[in-house]
C-alpha cells in the first residue's frame, strides 16, 4: 500500500468517525437508545480496525464446536450456552476472559469482570446475568486483526433471536450461517438466512454434518441445486456455500480446508471489508430507526384513521366550509324566506293577464249599460235597462272568474305549497286557509268598481281594467302573504333543530379535520427525521468486484462428485451382500474385538446391505411416489431389519426410515422417532 493510499484511508476513517459521532448525538437527541448504542459500538469497532467474523446458527448445528476447531482448542464451553443474550467475541492473545454484567436501565457501560478460561463454563450457566463475553487465546488463524463472534442459538427464545440478529449484523463484517444437513431447508433456517442477507453483508452458508449425506439417495450436485433453488426463491443472496464435517475430517465432501483458506483471504482484505461493513451497518441502523419511529406512530395513526372513517382530507375541509355557509344561511332564513315568497308572488302576479280582450269587451259593455245616456231602442224602459245590465254583468263576471281561476288561484296555491315544502312547513290545512283568504269576484264587487264617469272604450276602458286587475291581484297577494306568515311562525323551532343537527355535523367534521391535521403532522415529523438523518449519512459504499474470495471445491470433493455411482439395484444388492458376508466372517473386525467397517465401505452402504429384508424394503421405497409421506407403520419393518443387522456394529445408531429412504426430506423424523420408541418393546424382534 502506497503512502497516498494510506493517507486516503486515514482520511476516510477520520470522516467515518466524525459521522458516527454526529449520528450517535442525533440518536441521543431523539431518544433512540438502541440506535445510539449501535452507533457507539460502531465507533469502537471503527477505531479497533478489526475484521469480525460472526457465526450464527441453531444449537444443534455444531456452531460452537466449529469455532473451537477453528481456534485449535476448546475456547467455548462444550455444552450449549443457556438461552440468553450472551455474545462471545474471540481474539488471539494471552489467554484471559472478560465478562460484562448486564446492567438494566443504566447509561454507563458495566465494568467487566476478568476470569479464567477454565471458569467460562460456570459463567455461561448464568448467562442471563451477562450481556457479553470476550475471550483471548492463542489462535494463529485470526492473527492481530481477526475476531470470531459466537452468537446464541437463533432458535433459543425471541430475545435470543433478536440478540443474535443485532450482534451478528451490526458488529459483523462477514457472516457465517451454520446449518445442520437435515434442516437446511426448514422455514426457520431460511427465514433467518433471509434476515442476514437483507443486511447486505458478505454471507457464507455452511452446511455442517455433511457426513449424513447419502450419495445413493441423492447426488451432491442435485442436493446443492435444490439448496440454491430454495435460497433463490426466498431471495437469499450469499457469497458461497460450504459443506463441512467435524466428525469425519477425511470425508470426500468436507470443505474444511476451504473454510480455513477463506478466512485467511478475508483477513487479507480487512480494510475494504471493514469500510463496506460499517457503511451497511450505518445505513441499516438509520433505516431501522426510521422504521421504528413510524411503528411507534402506528397506534396514533390507526386512531386518527378511525376518526377519518375513510374520508378524504380535501372532502372534509370542503364539507366544513359548506357547513359554515349553511349556518350563516340558517340565521337569515326567516327574512330570506319571506323575501323569497314576496318575490315569487310578484313574479306570478305580474305575469298573470286577467283582462284579455274578451274580458275587456264584456267590461266595456257593462260600463256602457250603466252610463246615463244608455237606451235600448225607441221604447227603452228602466226595467229593460236593468235586465240588460244584469245580463252584461253576469257575462263579465263569468269571464273574469274564468281568468282568475286559471291564472291566479291554482298557480298561487302551487307556489305557496312548494315554498312551504322547501322549508318543511307545509300542512294540508294551509291550502284550505289560503282558499278562504282569496277574494270573491262577485257581481256586487264588480258593480261597485264601476264609478260614474267611467269610460267604456279606448284608453279609459284600458285604465279601468288595469286598475281593477291590480286591485284583484293585491287581494290575492295579501291572502298568500298572510298564510305565509302563519307558516313562518313555525320556523324558529325547525331552525333550532337544524342548528343542532349542523352542530353535530360540525363536531364530527372538526374531529375528522383534527385527525387529518394530526396525520399530516405525523408525516411531517417522519419526513423531517428522514431529511435530518439523510444529511448526516455517508454515501453508500460498494464492494470492489472480486474482493470476496470464491469458494472453490477441493480436489477431493471434486473427485467424489465425479465418481460413478452404482445406480442399479442389482449392483447395490451385490455390494450389500459382500459387505454382509465380510461382517459375518469377521474380516472387518479389528484386533480389539469390536467389529468396524472396512475402509472402502461407508456407513450408508453398510446400512443398505444389512439383510435381505432391508433389500426388499429398499426396492419398495425406490418406487414410492415422490413427496408422499411414509407412515410409521410402513417404515417400522425397515427400521427393525436394519437395526437387527446392526446389532454387532461398534456403536449401533438409531436407524430410521428417514435415513434409509431416498425421499427422507419428506418424512417427519421427530414423529417417527417418537413412534418407534413407544413401539420398541412390543414390536422389535427378540434378537434385538
Amino acid at each position: 500500500m502506497g503512502a497516498e493510499q494510506v493517507r486516503t484511508q486515514r482520511e476516510t476513517l477520520s470522516e467515518t468517525a466524525s459521522q458516527l459521532s454526529r449520528l450517535k448525538d442525533l440518536m441521543r437527541h431523539w431518544g433512540d437508545e438502541s440506535a445510539e448504542r449501535i452507533y457507539e459500538d460502531l465507533q469502537n469497532k471503527e477505531g479497533g480496525n478489526e475484521l469480525t467474523l460472526a457465526f450464527c446458527g441453531h444449537f444443534s448445528a455444531g456452531k460452537s464446536s466449529m469455532i473451537n476447531l477453528l481456534c485449535g482448542s476448546s475456547v467455548l464451553p462444550s455444552g450449549p450456552v443457556p438461552t440468553s443474550a450472551n455474545i462471545v467475541s474471540i481474539r488471539s492473545g494471552a489467554p484471559r476472559v472478560l465478562i460484562y454484567p448486564r446492567v438494566e436501565g443504566s447509561e454507563n457501560e458495566s465494568t467487566p469482570v476478568e476470569t479464567t478460561p477454565e471458569r467460562l463454563q460456570e459463567y455461561c450457566r448464568n448467562g442471563g446475568e451477562y450481556s457479553a463475553i470476550e475471550v483471548w487465546n492463542e489462535i494463529p488463524l485470526l492473527g492481530k486483526h481477526g475476531v470470531l463472534l459466537d452468537t446464541p442459538g437463533v432458535d433459543s427464545t425471541d430475545d435470543g433471536h433478536q440478540a443474535a440478529t443485532r450482534s451478528a449484523l451490526h458488529l459483523a463484517d462477514v457472516v457465517f450461517y451454520v446449518m445442520d444437513y437435515n434442516h437446511v431447508q426448514s422455514e426457520n433456517n431460511l427465514a433467518f438466512a433471509k434476515n442476514l442477507s437483507d443486511w447486505g453483508k458478505p454471507l457464507y452458508l455452511i452446511v455442517n454434518q455433511i457426513d449424513k449425506h447419502r450419495e445413493q439417495e441423492i447426488s451432491i450436485e442435485e442436493y446443492k441445486r435444490q439448496l440454491e433453488n430454495a435460497f433463490e426463491q426466498w431471495g437469499i443472496h450469499c457469497a458461497g456455500i460450504l459443506f463441512t464435517s467435524l466428525k469425519m475430517k477425511e470425508h470426500p465432501l468436507n470443505h474444511w480446508d476451504n473454510l480455513l483458506n477463506l478466512i485467511t483471504e478475508l483477513l487479507e482484505h480487512r480494510e475494504q471489508l471493514l469500510q463496506y461493513s460499517l457503511s451497511r451497518s450505518i445505513h441499516h441502523t438509520a433505516d431501522s430507526s426510521l422504521t421504528a419511529f413510524r411503528e411507534d406512530q402506528q397506534e396514533e395513526r390507526e386512531t386518527f384513521l378511525a376518526e377519518l372513517e375513510g374520508a378524504e382530507v380535501t372532502v372534509v375541509m370542503e364539507e366544513l366550509k359548506s357547513l359554515e355557509e349553511e349556518k350563516a344561511l340558517l340565521e337569515e332564513l326567516p327574512q330570506q324566506s319571506r323575501a323569497s315568497l314576496r318575490s315569487d308572488l310578484d313574479a306570478l302576479l305580474n305575469n298573470a293577464n286577467l283582462m284579455p280582450a274578451d274580458v275587456r269587451e264584456a267590461a266595456g259593455s257593462y260600463v256602457e249599460s250603466v252610463s246615463p245616456g244608455f237606451r235600448l231602442g225607441l221604447f227603452s224602459t228602466a226595467g229593460r235597462r236593468e235586465k240588460e245590465q244584469g245580463k252584461r254583468l253576469d257575462a263579465w263576471q263569468g269571464l273574469l272568474v274564468r281568468e282568475v281561476s286559471a291564472q291566479l288561484e291554482w298557480h298561487l296555491i302551487q307556489l305557496v305549497r312548494q315554498w312551504a315544502e322547501n322549508l318543511g312547513l307545509w300542512a294540508e290545512e294551509a291550502e284550505t286557509t289560503l282558499k278562504q283568504g282569496f277574494p270573491a269576484v262577485s257581481q256586487e264587487w264588480l258593480a261597485a268598481a264601476v264609478k260614474p264617469g267611467t269610460g267604456n272604450s279606448g284608453e279609459a276602458l284600458l285604465n279601468f281594467c288595469r286598475t281593477l286587475a291590480a286591485d284583484l291581484k293585491s287581494q290575492f297577494r295579501r291572502a298568500a302573504l298572510l298564510v305565509g306568515d302563519e307558516l313562518l311562525a313555525k320556523l324558529p323551532s325547525l331552525i333550532e333543530e337544524q342548528r343542532a343537527e349542523l352542530q353535530r355535523r360540525e363536531q364530527a367534521l372538526t374531529r375528522q379535520a383534527s385527525a387529518a391535521r394530526a396525520l399530516a403532522a405525523l408525516d411531517r415529523a417522519a419526513d423531517a427525521r428522514a431529511h435530518e438523518l439523510a444529511a448526516l449519512l455517508p454515501p453508500r459504499r460498494t464492494l470492489t468486484p472480486g474482493i470476496l474470495p470464491e469458494v472453490r471445491v477441493t480436489p477431493r470433493a471434486a473427485a467424489q462428485s465425479a465418481a460413478p455411482r452404482a445406480t442399479q439395484p442389482r449392483e447395490r444388492a451385490a455390494a450389500g451382500s459382500a459387505a454382509a458376508a465380510s461382517w459375518a466372517a469377521g474380516t472387518a473386525s479389528p484386533a480389539g474385538g469390536r467389529r468396524r467397517l472396512s475402509a472402502p465401505l461407508t456407513r450408508w452402504r453398510a446400512r443398505q446391505s444389512c439383510c435381505a429384508a432391508s433389500q426388499r424394503w429398499h426396492r419398495r421405497l425406490a418406487v414410492w411416489p415422490r413427496g408422499r409421506r411414509i407412515s410409521p407403520a410402513a417404515a417400522l419393518p425397515l427400521r427393525c431389519s436394519v437395526r437387527s443387522a446392526q446389532a454387532n456394529l461398534p456403536s449401533p445408531t438409531l436407524c430410521s426410515a428417514k435415513k434409509c429412504c431416498p425421499y427422507r426430506h419428506t418424512l417427519p423424523r421427530p414423529q417417527l422417532t417418537a413412534y418407534w420408541r413407544r413401539k420398541e418393546t412390543s414390536a422389535m424382534p427378540a434378537r434385538l
